[in-house]
């Protein structure tokens, strides 16, 4: 996995490139720390990733858990097919801004 991150005023943009799962989910975890200090929101770009484990997930959910703390908003764009229905079924796209990847 491959994760680009780029800070913008207040703003977070983390492309990933690759898998999100239980071997990497700890390397975006400890990308995240500190980042998120001093951001109000954080957008994931995941246009080059097409899979997600619950590990994945945990580490999405525990990102939007801090942003909600300080009133601020994530986005998850550029999401496929199948990806976009594990975070439907998760029930993620009940609470996160989630837009699915244009042909």
């Amino acid at each position: 996995m491959e994760i680009n991150k780029e800070i913008v005023g207040n703003i977070l943009t983390v492309k990933i490139k690759g898998s999100l799962d239980i071997n990497t989910a700890p390397e975006l975890s400890k990308a995240l720390k500190g980042a998120l200090d001093n951001v109000k929101e954080v957008v994931f770009d995941l246009g080059d990733s097409d899979y997600t484990s619950s590990a994945g997930l945990r580490v999405l959910l525990e990102t939007y858990q801090i942003l909600d703390k300080k009133k601020g908003k994530m986005l998850i764009k550029n999401v496929c097919d199948a990806l976009y229905d594990t975070l439907k079924l998760s029930g993620f796209t009940d609470f996160i801004n989630i837009h699915k990847k244009e042909d």
